[in-house]
C-alpha cells in the first residue's frame, strides 16, 4: 500500500510539474513578449486537451473497456458495460456506425439489447480502413484496447479508480496527450478532472435506455419494496425497516431484485418504491450509481436513496424520491414512512420521476452532451 501511494504521489508530483511550466510558459507569452509585439489581447488560460481529430461527416466510433483475456470487454451484471453499451446504441439511433470491442468480439449476455460487437483483431483491421476513427473508454487499464488507439476520449465513471490505483496511468495518458477529451459521469468527477488537470472536462452523465426502462402501470403494487443485493449489510437494513416500518402501521413487501437486465425491468416496473442500498465504492468519493436510481425513475419507481454522489444529482428530496443523509437503516425507514403516510403520495412522486425522467434524464435528452463530447457533427 505504501508503495502504491508514493507511485501515485509521484505521477500526481509529475503532472503538477508539467501544468505549472506549461503555465509559466503562457503567462510569459501573456504578460511579456505578446505586449512587445503587439500582439491582441490575452487569450483564455483554459485550453483542450488536445485538438480534436477531423470532422468527417460520419465518423466510426469503437467503444471499450478491454484490458485482454481476464478482462474481456463483456462481463455479466457490469454497470460500466452498460453505460458503454448504451453508448452505441444511442450514436446508432442517431445513425452514426459504432461498436463495442470485446476480446473475441463475443459479449456475456445479459443486457436488454446488445449493441454490435467486435473482436480486437476486427477492431484493428476496421481502424486501418476508416479515416476519422473515435475510441472511447471508461477504464484507464484497457490495455488490449488502448493499444490500438493512438488518441481516445475518456468517459470517466469511478473516482475511486481514476483517483487512486489508476491515477499513474491517467497521469501518463494526459501528459502524454493522448486522451482527445474527458467527461465525467457526475459533477463530483467532472470536477476533479478540471481541478486535478486544468482540463474543460464535461458532463455525460449515465445513459438509461428508455426503450426497454419504462412504466407499466397496470402491474405495479404500490406498497412493494425493491432492493438490490448491495453487500453484507443489506439483509440487515432490510430487515430492520421491515420492523419499523410494521410498527408504524405500515405492510410493505420488500422484494429483493435479481436477475439479467430485462428480468430486472419487468421487476422494477412492479414496485411502489425502490431501496438504493449501496453505501458507496470509496470513504472519501462515496459513489452509488445512480444507475439503479435512475432505473427506477425510468419505470415510475420512487427511489430512496443514501447520500452519496450521484444520487443527490438526479433527485429532490422528498419531491421525486428522498435522499438519506445518515448511513443506517432507521433513517431510511423514516422516509419510507414519510413516503406512504399520506395517500396517494406515492403516487405522486412516481408522476414526478417518471416526468423528470422523460424530460431530463433519457439517453434522448443526453444526446446533445454525447454528441458534444465525441465532437459529432451537428445533425
Amino acid at each position: 500500500m505504501k508503495f502504491k501511494q508514493t507511485i501515485i504521489a509521484w505521477a500526481r508530483l509529475r503532472v503538477a510539474l508539467r501544468l505549472f511550466l506549461a503555465g509559466l510558459k503562457l503567462e510569459l507569452a501573456n504578460d511579456f513578449l505578446r505586449p512587445l509585439l503587439g500582439v491582441g489581447e490575452r487569450p483564455s488560460v483554459r485550453k483542450s486537451s488536445g485538438a480534436a481529430p477531423p470532422k468527417n461527416e460520419r465518423p466510426v466510433i469503437f467503444v471499450s473497456y478491454c484490458a485482454g483475456p481476464a478482462l474481456k470487454g463483456s462481463h455479466k451484471y457490469c454497470g460500466g458495460e452498460k453505460l458503454l453499451n448504451n453508448l452505441v446504441l444511442l450514436l446508432r439511433r442517431h445513425n452514426h456506425e459504432a461498436f463495442m470491442v470485446s476480446h473475441d468480439g463475443k459479449n456475456a449476455g445479459w443486457l436488454a439489447e446488445h449493441a454490435p460487437f467486435l473482436s480486437l483483431d476486427e477492431f484493428a483491421e476496421r481502424r486501418r480502413e476508416v479515416g476519422d476513427v473515435r475510441c472511447v473508454t471508461s477504464w484507464i487499464k484497457a490495455e488490449a484496447f488502448l493499444a490500438l488507439c493512438p488518441r481516445f476520449y475518456f468517459w470517466d465513471h469511478e473516482l475511486s479508480a481514476s483517483s487512486r490505483s489508476h491515477f499513474p496511468d491517467l497521469a501518463r495518458f494526459v501528459a502524454k496527450g493522448r486522451i482527445v477529451r474527458t467527461a465525467g459521469v457526475n459533477r463530483a468527477v467532472q470536477a476533479w478532472h478540471r481541478a486535478i488537470f486544468e482540463t474543460p472536462a464535461l458532463l455525460l452523465r449515465q445513459l438509461i435506455d428508455e426503450e426497454h426502462w419504462k412504466p407499466d402501470p397496470p402491474r405495479r403494487i404500490p406498497n412493494r419494496v425493491g432492493f438490490f443485493d448491495e453487500g453484507d449489510h443489506g439483509m440487515e437494513y432490510v430487515a430492520r425497516m421491515r420492523e419499523l416500518t410494521a410498527a408504524a402501521g405500515l405492510d410493505l413487501e420488500f422484494v429483493q431484485l435479481a436477475g439479467i437486465e430485462k428480468e430486472i425491468i419487468s421487476q422494477m416496473q412492479i414496485c411502489g418504491t425502490f431501496l438504493a442500498l449501496n453505501l458507496g465504492k470509496s470513504p472519501l468519493w462515496g459513489e452509488g450509481g445512480p444507475m439503479s436510481p435512475q432505473e427506477a425513475m425510468a419505470c415510475g419507481t420512487v427511489p430512496v436513496c443514501f447520500d452519496i454522489n450521484g444520487p443527490s444529482e438526479l433527485i429532490q428530496h422528498r419531491y421525486n424520491g428522498a435522499i438519506v443523509a445518515d448511513f443506517h437503516p432507521e433513517a431510511m425507514a423514516r422516509e419510507l414512512i414519510w413516503i406512504y403516510s399520506e395517500h396517494g403520495r406515492r403516487e405522486e412522486m412516481g408522476r414526478r420521476s417518471l416526468e423528470l425522467s422523460a424530460i431530463c434524464h433519457s439517453m434522448q435528452a443526453r444526446w446533445p452532451a454525447v454528441a458534444r463530447f465525441l465532437d459529432l457533427p451537428p445533425e
